[in-house]
C-alpha cells in the first residue's frame, strides 16, 4: 500500500540538490555588485530640477528613504569596478581609494524639515569602496 499525503522529508534534499546544481553552474544567483549598484549607482544622472529634489526621487525610487546618508555615484559601473582593480590604491581594512575623482551626490536626511526630507550635495572626489572578487560592494561615506 502506497503513502498518501504530503512527504516534507523530500523537501530538503530537493532544495539541497537545486542549490548545488547552482553553484555547480558557476553562475551566482544574485550579482555581487548588486546591492551596490542599487543603493549606489545613477549613471546617466536621472534628471531633477536641483540636488535636493534629486536625493527626495532616488531615495524613494530606489527603496531607500528613510535612510541617514547615502551616496550617488555618476559615472559607469565599469569605471567604479575598476578601483577593485588597477584603478584604485590599497588602504587599511582592504578598501580601495579611486585614483581618480567621481561626480556624486550625496543625500543627507534631514527629519526636522517639513517640505524638504534630503539635502542633497553635489562633489567630485575620489571615493572609497570595499571590493569582493574585483567587484565593489561596499561604499565608504565621507561627511
Amino acid at each position: 500500500m502506497a503513502l498518501r499525503g504530503p512527504r516534507p522529508a523530500l523537501l530538503l534534499p530537493l532544495a539541497l540538490l537545486a542549490a548545488c546544481l547552482v553553484l555547480a553552474s558557476g553562475q551566482p544567483w544574485i550579482e555581487p555588485n548588486f546591492i551596490f549598484q542599487r543603493k549606489h549607482v545613477n549613471y546617466p544622472k536621472t534628471p531633477a530640477p536641483d540636488a535636493n529634489a534629486y536625493c527626495n526621487k532616488m531615495m524613494l525610487l530606489r527603496g531607500l528613504y528613510g535612510k541617514a546618508v547615502n551616496t550617488f555615484i555618476h559615472k559607469p559601473l565599469s569605471e567604479i569596478t575598476s578601483i577593485c582593480r588597477d584603478g584604485g590604491i590599497p588602504k587599511i581594512g582592504g578598501l580601495r581609494e579611486s585614483k581618480d575623482e567621481f561626480s556624486i551626490t550625496q543625500c543627507i536626511f534631514e527629519p526636522d524639515t517639513l517640505s524638504i526630507s534630503y539635502i542633497g550635495v553635489e562633489k567630485n572626489l575620489k571615493i572609497i569602496v570595499g571590493c569582493w572578487n574585483f567587484y565593489p560592494v561596499y561604499y565608504l561615506e565621507q561627511l
